[in-house]
């Protein structure tokens, strides 16, 4: 199937990521289905994706008058089988569990059309142990968004050992069509490549905290106020090849870099988070949210992302 003739998509699985997902979807003028095994789980879903497509229209990135069109074509899918039914391409986002997804994949691709593209939002996993329970597995991949994926453009493709080239070829073009920065994973690997290098800021961030250098607030300003700003418009890569300045990239290991092993030697290396840890860095995020709430707290975060991709990304009509 051509990416052009994409049209119809289901959703599985209405929470905090399929929701934005339908929203994502509804407003680029696509019939969205939304389907939920707990069915309370779906209605909240479909309420969600209409309020997030509300607040499109009021950070100016949805037209008023097409609201009532966006809304009429997000539909509730009583069953697997009603959700597939003439979907051109499913977006899977239920929990992050092998099991699970093994169950829900072979259900889909034993009811949809052979052309029907199966697509996982895992943040994590591999998709060449969940497409194993496919009898066509050559059109399961990974399409991992981040939150929230209706306003963030990044994408991560991930094929499994036997998905096609051609669907994540197909796929590629389809989310460049719809305005989103699909990045294609040449090697399966645990985590992808967007929330491996944030495992790694978040480790540190953790460990200066619980090694008493800074609070919870500060680590954050340092990060979003220094690096997040450079990193809006690039790469850590592109950016030390700039730091390299005349030199470059080459430059920046062999002199400035070399700096980097004291960092590193000293950097935390363990693999989980104790109870007592958890405390500590509970309290002190709650201490940063100066007795605002986390729904305040998102929405203001949402306004500045608009704003940063009205600058950044979306193209001028």
């Amino acid at each position: 199937m051509d990416s052009c003739r994409i049209k119809t998509i289901g959703i599985l699985g209405a929470g905090t990521i399929g929701s934005s997902w339908a929203t994502f979807f509804a407003a680029k003028g696509m019939k969205v289905r939304v389907h939920d095994v707990d069915r309370a789980a779906e209605e909240k879903g479909i309420v969600k994706t209409c309020a997030n497509l509300d607040d499109l229209v009021e950070y100016g990135l949805v037209e008023r008058e097409r609201l009532s069109t966006l809304k009429r074509n997000i539909v509730s899918a009583e069953s697997m089988a009603a959700l597939v039914d003439g979907a051109d391409y499913i977006q899977e986002s239920t929990a992050e569990n092998y099991e699970v997804k093994a169950k829900v994949f072979s259900e889909m691709d034993r009811l949809a059309a052979p052309e029907t593209v199966l697509a996982s939002s895992s943040s994590g996993l591999l998709m060449s142990v969940i497409q194993e329970s496919a009898k066509r597995p050559e059109r399961c991949l990974i399409a991992h968004p981040f939150n929230p994926p209706h306003l963030v453009p990044l994408v991560e493709l991930v094929p499994g050992k036997k998905t096609a080239p051609a669907v994540v070829d197909q796929i590629k073009k389809f989310f460049e069509g719809l305005g989103k920065i699909p990045v294609v994973l040449k090697k399966e690997i645990p985590g992808h490549i967007a929330n491996r290098l944030a495992a790694a800021i978040w480790r540190e961030a953790i460990d200066l905290v619980l090694k008493g250098a800074a609070t919870v607030e500060d680590v954050d300003k340092a990060l979003c106020a220094g690096p997040g700003i450079r990193y809006a418009l690039m790469g850590q890569h592109m950016i030390y090849h700039l730091g390299g300045g005349e030199g470059g990239y080459g430059y920046f290991i062999d002199h400035i870099g070399k700096a980097f092993g004291t960092y590193w030697r000293e950097m935390a290396t363990w693999s989980e988070i104790s109870e007592d840890s958890k405390r500590i860095l509970v309290e002190g995020v709650r201490e940063a949210m100066h007795g605002k709430n986390a729904v305040e707290i998102a929405r203001w975060r949402d306004e500045k992302i608009v704003g940063l991709l009205k600058v950044i990304h979306v193209k001028e009509a």
